[in-house]
């Protein structure tokens, strides 16, 4: 009798523990990697975007995006990617009415759509992300540390969740065709806590990569 009633309690609880870790996991590229700066009209950007997962087994993913300009202050952004997550895509519009001047900080919004499959399981979100970021000058050239909270209303077969991560990081201006930044992605809800970096080649639509 003891066994008759083990077993179908082993196999809820493999089966319940299985399907959070599994879509705990598919939620794993929901981050930010990006700050509040905007680029100029008539120019654009490509870059790579890599993720370590710290948490649900860990993992990595990779995504590559391209970024134009739509309005003084709106630009757009459309990523494709995958790894840990089998396939995601996504394609989102940064409003920032506030730019980075003086000692104010830029302050902007951004909306973005985003596709993802994991462990056969389609998710169709939407992600509402406040940003606020500031440029400094250092002994090693300029930063630009920024935090984010990106909010995602995700909706799958399976279940609607929304999730909610903390991003903090800083983008390095090298140069002016190339950026690199660190990020730390804290889960404070249905996601996954990550180490997110990204590197930025801009360059000028009428003259090629900036030199």
């Amino acid at each position: 009798m003891n066994k008759i009633i083990k077993q179908p309690c082993l196999r809820i609880l493999f089966a319940f523990t299985s399907f959070f870790l599994l879509t705990s996991t598919s939620f794993a590229y929901l981050s930010l990697s990006e700050t509040g700066e905007l680029i100029k009209e008539d120019h654009y950007r490509i870059g790579v975007i890599p993720q370590l997962l710290l948490n649900n087994g860990g993992g990595t993913n990779v995504g590559v995006f391209f970024d134009m300009p739509v309005e003084t202050d709106m630009n757009s952004r459309f990523v494709i990617g995958g790894g840990n997550t089998d396939f995601y895509t996504s394609a989102s519009v940064k409003w920032v009415p506030y730019p980075d001047f003086q000692k104010q900080p830029a302050i902007g919004l951004r909306a973005s759509f985003i596709y993802a499959r994991a462990v056969n399981v389609n998710s169709y979100d939407i992600q509402i992300t406040p940003i606020i970021s500031k440029i400094i000058t250092t002994q090693w050239g300029k930063l630009n540390p920024y935090v984010g909270l990106p909010i995602t209303m995700i909706n799958n077969s399976s279940r609607s969740v929304t999730a909610m991560q903390f991003a903090v990081g800083s983008e390095w201006i090298e140069r002016a065709d190339f950026q690199v930044g660190g990020e730390l992605d804290l889960n404070l809800q249905n996601t996954t806590t990550a180490l997110t970096f990204h590197v930025n080649f801009p360059f000028d639509g009428t003259t090629g990569f900036r030199q």
